[in-house]
C-alpha cells in the first residue's frame, strides 16, 4: 500500500487543519495506505486521536523544528535538520514513505526535496507542475516556480515531464505540449523562447508550436511549458481572476433578496463552476523531476486541498510515475544523442 509522509506544520492554518485533511483523504485512497504526520506531537496526537480512520493507518513522526515562510530555504535547510519538511524528505530517502507533501516554505520543500532524493538522472532542474482548469479539460503547466532561471534544454525537459505526467495522472493517450509565449509564430519570444521551441521541433514529436496565455487557459495544448518565473506569475495571476469573478458573481447575484430565490435552479451550475475554478479541488503541485513523489501545496490550503493533495500523491505512487519519469528521461537522452552523431 501507498505509504505517506504529510508536513503539518507548515501550512497558515495551522497543524489541526493537515490533520482534518488527512480525515477527508481517507475514503478517497487505498484501504490500507499508511499516512505519516509529521510535526509537533504534543500538538498532533490530541486530534489524531478524535478521528474515525478504520480505513487507513496513521501515525505520528516528531519533529522539533518548523521552517517558516520568511525563512530562507538554503539557510533554514541548513541550521533545522529536525524541520518538518526536511524530516518528510528524509523519509522518503530512507524508503520509510513512498511520497511526501508539504504546504510550508516552497522553497523549503524544493531545498529538501532536491537535496535528499537528487534529481533523476538526466534531468538538470526539477519543475513544478500545476493541473489548472481551462475551457476544456484541465492543462498541465511547468515551471511554476522551481527554477527562475532556465536554460533552452530545461524547457525540453519539462515538455517531457509534462507529457508523461499528463499521461499517467491525466490519463490522456496523445498529449500535446506547446511553449508559453507571446505570439504563436515560431520566431516570436525571447532568446529562450526560440531556442527551447527549436529543441522541441527536433526531439518531441506532440511539440504544436507557441501558445499564448489566453490560448493555453482556451485549452490549446495539454501541457504548457515555461521558465518558472513566468509560470508563477501566470499561476498566481489565473487564480487571483478566478477568485475575483467568483466573488463578483456571488456579489451581483445576491444584491437583492428576490434574486436569491430565482437563482435556486442555478445552485448545482453554479456549484459545479466553483469547483471547475477552485484551486482545492487540485489538491498541489507534483515536484516532478527527483526520487520521489513531491507534492507542494498552498500554505492556506485547508482540510479539502490538503486531502486532494494527498490523493495526488497516492495516485503518483499508485501509477509508478517516477519509474515513467526516468523511463522518459532516459528515452530522451538517447534521442540527443543519435541527433547529436546522426550525419548531416
Amino acid at each position: 500500500m501507498p505509504r505517506v509522509a504529510v508536513d503539518a506544520m507548515g501550512g497558515d492554518l495551522g497543524p489541526i487543519e493537515v490533520v482534518r485533511g488527512v480525515a477527508l483523504a481517507a475514503p478517497k485512497i487505498p484501504a490500507g495506505t499508511a499516512i505519516t504526520i509529521v510535526g509537533d506531537e504534543n500538538a498532533l496526537r490530541d486530534a489524531v486521536a478524535r478521528l474515525d480512520l478504520d480505513r487507513i493507518r496513521v501515525t505520528i513522526q516528531h519533529a522539533s523544528q518548523v521552517i517558516g515562510p520568511g525563512d530562507r530555504p538554503s539557510e533554514a535547510f541548513r541550521t533545522k535538520q529536525d524541520a518538518s519538511v526536511v524530516v518528510c524528505a528524509r523519509l522518503v530517502k530512507e524508503d520509510a514513505t513512498d511520497a511526501f507533501i508539504s504546504i510550508g516554505n516552497t522553497g523549503a520543500a524544493m531545498a529538501s526535496a532536491i537535496r535528499h532524493l537528487r534529481p533523476l538522472d538526466g534531468i538538470d532542474r526539477p519543475a513544478i507542475a500545476a493541473v489548472v482548469p481551462t475551457k476544456g479539460a484541465p492543462a498541465v503547466m511547468l515551471d511554476m516556480g522551481a527554477t527562475v532561471d532556465c536554460e533552452p534544454h530545461q524547457l525540453l525537459e519539462f515538455a517531457v515531464m509534462g507529457l508523461t505526467y499528463c499521461r499517467m495522472l491525466l490519463h490522456r493517450p496523445n498529449p500535446t505540449v506547446a511553449i508559453l509565449s507571446n505570439g504563436e509564430e515560431s520566431g516570436k519570444g525571447n532568446e529562450l523562447t526560440k531556442a527551447a521551441h527549436q529543441l522541441l521541433r527536433e526531439h518531441v514529436p506532440e511539440f504544436v508550436g507557441n501558445i499564448e496565455a489566453g490560448d493555453a487557459f482556451r485549452g490549446g495544448a495539454d501541457v504548457v511549458v515555461c521558465d518558472g518565473f513566468d509560470g508563477n506569475i501566470l499561476l498566481k495571476g489565473a487564480e487571483g481572476v478566478a477568485e475575483m469573478v467568483l466573488s463578483a458573481m456571488r456579489e451581483e447575484l445576491t444584491r437583492h433578496p428576490w434574486m436569491r430565490v430565482a437563482l435556486l435552479p442555478l445552485r448545482p451550475s453554479m456549484r459545479r463552476l466553483r469547483q471547475r475554478l477552485d484551486y482545492r479541488e487540485f489538491g498541489g503541485a507534483p515536484l516532478l523531476g527527483v526520487n520521489g513523489v513531491c507534492v507542494i501545496g498552498h500554505g492556506r490550503s485547508d482540510a479539502v486541498a490538503i486531502s486532494n493533495a494527498i490523493k495526488m500523491a497516492v495516485d503518483s505512487v499508485g501509477q509508478g510515475l517516477v519509474a515513467e519519469l526516468r523511463n522518459a528521461a532516459q528515452s530522451l537522452r538517447e534521442r540527443r544523442a543519435i541527433s547529436v552523431v546522426a550525419p548531416a
